[in-house]
């Protein structure tokens, strides 16, 4: 049996990054399974939260790559792939700010590239990055997409409706329903009105070319 001993991260489990089949991404944290919304109810309960950061490990011979080291109140997101380059979402609670940053693995060059006051979202529910083009999103428990970044839009969605991605003008929704078998709808939107454009049964998979295969 081969194995790869991986150096450099301890009690996390690797997971795939959609759009490429080089990398995959694993969290680490003191506070277990904690996400972001979780982290931010932490430190608002005046709780220390040791904060979380990613890395990013390279198939197929397991270099890992850690961009961030671990600070108090702060939060680092899993990374979205896009165009050659990694994009990650950072909350720092205690300077409530978020930033975002896009990461080069081969050259190893991080660069915050925007940010923008933790006080401009409601809260961090859902709160993450989504490609192509890159947006900051949040999808509140109150029937609400928004974007958050680089514009600001708000529509109206389904409760079991979440974003696959964007193409132009168009915002893809997946939606989910039982009767009594699990289906899954593909949803597609139009960004300024929230409108259904259209909506046929089936599943989008993207594939690490961008290629999306749809299933139904």
């Amino acid at each position: 049996m081969n194995v790869i001993k991986i150096e450099g991260i301890s009690d996390s489990y690797p997971e795939p990054i959609e759009g490429t089949f080089e990398w995959f991404y694993c969290k680490e944290s003191n506070n277990s399974s904690c996400d972001l919304y979780e982290a931010e109810e932490i430190v608002k309960s005046k709780e220390r939260y040791s904060g979380t950061v990613c890395h990013l490990i390279h198939y197929p011979e397991g270099r890992v790559y850690s961009p961030f080291k671990q600070k108090e109140n702060v939060y680092i997101e899993r990374p979205v792939w896009d165009k050659g380059a990694f994009y990650f979402l950072e909350v720092d609670f205690s300077k409530q700010k978020i930033q975002i940053y896009s990461y080069f693995p081969h050259s190893q060059r991080l660069e915050i590239i925007k940010e923008l006051p933790l006080e401009i979202v409601k809260d961090c529910y859902n709160l993450m990055l989504k490609v192509s083009p890159l947006m900051l999103t949040r999808t509140g428990n109150d029937g609400v997409y928004e974007i958050v970044w680089p514009e600001n839009k708000r529509i109206e969605i389904g409760d079991t409706e979440s974003l696959l991605f964007r193409e132009g003008n168009d915002l893809y929704f997946s939606g989910w329903w039982e009767d009594p078998e699990y289906h899954e709808n593909i949803i597609i939107r139009d960004i300024d009105t929230g409108e259904v454009k259209e909506n046929y049964p089936g599943y989008l998979c993207k594939m690490p070319n961008g290629v999306y295969w749809r299933i139904q």
